[in-house]
């Protein structure tokens, strides 16, 4: 029988959400400028790294599964850059959707060493025009049958829509694929139909109208978003205090984090995607997909930056990938 790391590597990964371009540039800081009280930062490295949507798709590629990815850029230097991350990384960037009127959405980070001075979005996160909107449609039915499991990437820049829900989820459904969810907004509704939706702390209270500070605020707006969301199992993801889990008839079940020294938190929610959809994919149960999760989170802030974590990684921190009998 082939190892549980034979089977991430046979799973077929559909991504699909809003694409990102993630741009570092690092120096030090001698002076203050003189046209207004803030630093000079002296740049001597700049590094591209794929984010959104795109980080997740290169971390199910690096852990060992692979991948199709689905989302929108714009025709400008960011876009090009990204894809040729994507491309570099061995990522078909022909299911990609062309948006010549939007911008690619880019995130500039300018880092002083370790410590981030600010951060520069150019985004657009209009609804797409209607034919772009039908083509990603299209795209996502070309790419089903062809899958195992799927993910959406869901940064509220308009491609996973309340409409591309309603057209995408029930054809998932009809053909036994599970959808994954990393949510945006207060209105999860939309995502009805989906396996698994995993929100952060904040976003779960957010989206359950319940400022969450204990466990009984928790249980309750997990509770809550369960009700929203019939059929649907709800990870809540808690920093180091790690994951907890909400399933229809269920207790409430909390994997604790493993702990780890944090460098940076960016892009940690994408890897924590990824692996969870790898390990159930891949036929692990629920919590134990959690448990792989958090330690490819924990390994992924441990790094500076957006990085995708390797299955040699995971392994090495991961005594449940050896104990899992295939």
């Amino acid at each position: 029988m082939p190892d549980l790391s034979h089977r991430f590597q046979s799973l077929r990964v559909l991504v699909a959400g809003d694409l990102m371009l993630d741009e570092y540039l690092t120096g030090t800081v001698h002076r203050i400028s003189p046209e207004a009280p803030v630093p000079v930062v002296d740049v001597s490295d700049r590094k591209y790294v794929a984010g959104g949507a795109a980080n997740v798709a290169a971390n199910v590629l690096s852990l060992g599964a692979q991948v199709r990815l689905i989302g929108v850029w714009g025709w400008d230097r960011p876009g090009e850059v990204l894809r040729e991350l994507l491309a570099g990384n061995g990522i078909d960037t022909s299911t990609l959707v062309l948006c010549p009127e939007r911008p690619t959405t880019s995130k500039i980070r300018v880092m002083a060493g370790q410590q981030q001075i600010v951060r520069v979005d150019t985004e657009d996160r209009s609804t797409l025009p209607a034919a772009h909107r039908a083509e990603l449609q299209a795209r996502f039915i070309e790419l089903l049958d062809a899958s195992d499991i799927c993910i959406f990437s869901d940064y509220g820049k308009g491609v996973i829509s309340s409409e591309f829900c309603r057209s995408a989820l029930p054809q998932a459904q009809a053909r036994n694929r599970r959808v994954l969810v990393d949510p945006k907004g207060s209105d999860y509704t939309k995502y009805a139909g989906c396996s698994l939706i995993k929100p952060n702390l904040k976003e779960a209270g957010h989206a359950a109208n319940i400022m969450i500070d204990s466990e009984a605020t928790l249980f309750e707006a997990g509770s809550k978003l369960l009700g929203q969301l019939p059929g649907s199992s709800i990870v809540v993801t808690r920093g180091p205090d790690g994951m907890t889990l909400f399933e229809p008839g269920k207790k409430p079940a909390t994997i604790a984090t493993i702990a780890q020294q944090v460098f940076d938190v960016v892009g940690a929610g994408d890897t924590a995607m990824a692996a969870l959809a790898i390990a159930l994919g891949a036929g692990l149960s629920t919590r134990e997909s959690m448990q792989v999760a958090n330690i490819a989170a924990g390994i992924a802030v441990g790094k500076h930056g957006t990085v995708a974590v390797t299955l040699d990684e995971l392994l090495q921190h991961c005594d449940i990938l050896e104990s899992v009998d295939a």
